[in-house]
C-alpha cells in the first residue's frame, strides 16, 4: 500500500498563535514549507514572522503571490491579526488551498460570509481551529447519538479559563500592551469553544440570544469597553435551550487551569462532562506559586483536529468545524455581544 500524501503547508499572513503551526509541523500528513505575508505588513509583523520561520527552519517570503508560486502549497495556515483573517482566507481559497484558520473567524459577519463564499466556490476544505475533540466530548456525542439521554432538552457550558491578561481591575498596576496585541472581548475571542460544543452535540442552529457582559477582572478590558466575563442564554431553532458562562478569570481566582464543564439534560437522563479530564495532580517542591497543580493527560487535540482535517481532504467531506458552521457560531457571538451591550434579546442572523 502506498503512503498517504504529505501536504505542503504555507503559513499565510504571519504567526499569531505558534501552537497551530506546531501542530501542523508535528503531524505526519503535513509539512510546513514556508511562512509568507503581505509586503505592506508593518515591520513588527515581518519581524515576528521571520522569527517564527527561523524557529521552524523554513524560509520567510515577503509577498504572498511569490510564495504561492515558489512553493506550490496545498494547505494554508491562516493565523495573523484578526482583522486580516477574512482577506487572507479568501486569498487562500481562491488559490485552491485547503485552510486551517485561527479563531475568531472574522470581525464582521460580512467578512465571515466572504470566507464561506470563497471556500464553497473553490470546493476546498476549511477547518476552524477549535477544542471540541476531547475524548469526553466524543463520548458525549456517542451517548446522545445512541439515544441514552433521549431527546436533548437543555445544555449548559461553563468555560472559565485562569489566564491573566495584564493587571487586574483596580490594582493600579501600569498597563503595557505588546505591539500589535488586539484587545477584544472574550466572547469574540473564545466564544467559539463553548459554542462549538453546542454545534457538535446539539447540532441545531441558534435562533436568538440574551447576554449579560461585564469587565470584572482585567483593566485592559474595562478601559476598552469589552467583556472579560459573560453569561449567555440560547434558544435553538427546535426549542432546545442552552446557556453558557464564559470568562477570562485570571490565575488568582482559580487554583488550576479553570472550570470547563458541560451539563446536558435529555428526556431520559442527564450527562455531565468535566472537559479537562483525565488529569493528574502534581505536588512537588519545585513548583512555583503560579504553576498549575492539575495537568491534563491523554489529550492530544492538535493531532485529533488534524487527523480530521486530513480525512476531510482525502474524502472531500466536511471537517469538524467548517466554514458555514464557523459562520453560524460567529453570528451567535455577534448577537450575544449586541445583547450584552443593549440589554435586549437579539435574533441571530441567518446565513
Amino acid at each position: 500500500m502506498s503512503s498517504p500524501e504529505v501536504l505542503p503547508v504555507l503559513v499565510l499572513g504571519g504567526v499569531k498563535h505558534l501552537y497551530i503551526v506546531q501542530g501542523l509541523a508535528a503531524h505526519p500528513r503535513f509539512e510546513v514549507v514556508a511562512v509568507a505575508d503581505e509586503e505592506e505588513a508593518p515591520d513588527w509583523v515581518h519581524e515576528r514572522n521571520e522569527a517564527a520561520a527561523s524557529a521552524f527552519g523554513v524560509p520567510y517570503v515577503r509577498g504572498v503571490s511569490e510564495a504561492l508560486e515558489r512553493y506550490r502549497p496545498r494547505v494554508a495556515c491562516v493565523t495573523p491579526e484578526t482583522g486580516r483573517h477574512a482577506r487572507l482566507s479568501v486569498i487562500a481559497a481562491e488559490s485552491g488551498l485547503h485552510i486551517v484558520q485561527d479563531k475568531p473567524m472574522a470581525l464582521t459577519l460580512g467578512e465571515c460570509d466572504r470566507i464561506v463564499a470563497a471556500v464553497e466556490a473553490a470546493d476546498v476544505r476549511f477547518l476552524m481551529w477549535n477544542r471540541n475533540t476531547f475524548p469526553s466530548i466524543l463520548q458525549a456525542r456517542e451517548v446522545l447519538a445512541g439515544g441514552g439521554l433521549g431527546d436533548p432538552l437543555a445544555m449548559h457550558v461553563d468555560f472559565f479559563f485562569a489566564k491573566d491578561a495584564g493587571p487586574l481591575l483596580g490594582s493600579g498596576a501600569p498597563e503595557v500592551i505588546p505591539q500589535g496585541h488586539e484587545v477584544l472581548g472574550e466572547l469574540t475571542v473564545e466564544g467559539i469553544y463553548p459554542l462549538a460544543y453546542f454545534h457538535t452535540l446539539i447540532g441545531v442552529p441558534v435562533r436568538r440570544v440574551f447576554a449579560r457582559t461585564t469587565a470584572h477582572f482585567f483593566q485592559r478590558h474595562a478601559d476598552r469597553g469589552v467583556e472579560d466575563l459573560a453569561s449567555v442564554t440560547l434558544e435553538m431553532e427546535d426549542g432546545t435551550l442552552g446557556s453558557l458562562c464564559i470568562g477570562r478569570i485570571g490565575e488568582p481566582s482559580h487554583p488550576n487551569i479553570g472550570e470547563l464543564k458541560l451539563h446536558i439534560l435529555g428526556t431520559r437522563g442527564a450527562f455531565v462532562v468535566a472537559e479537562p479530564r483525565p488529569e493528574v495532580s502534581v505536588h512537588a517542591r519545585s513548583l512555583k506559586p503560579e504553576d498549575h497543580r492539575q495537568r491534563r493527560v491523554g489529550v492530544d487535540y492538535e493531532r485529533r483536529l488534524l487527523d480530521d482535517f486530513a480525512r476531510a481532504i482525502d474524502t472531500r467531506t466536511d471537517t469538524l468545524l467548517g466554514a458555514r458552521d464557523s459562520r453560524a457560531i460567529a453570528a451567535t457571538v455577534f448577537a450575544a455581544v449586541e445583547s450584552g451591550r443593549t440589554g435586549r434579546v437579539v435574533d441571530v442572523a441567518r446565513g
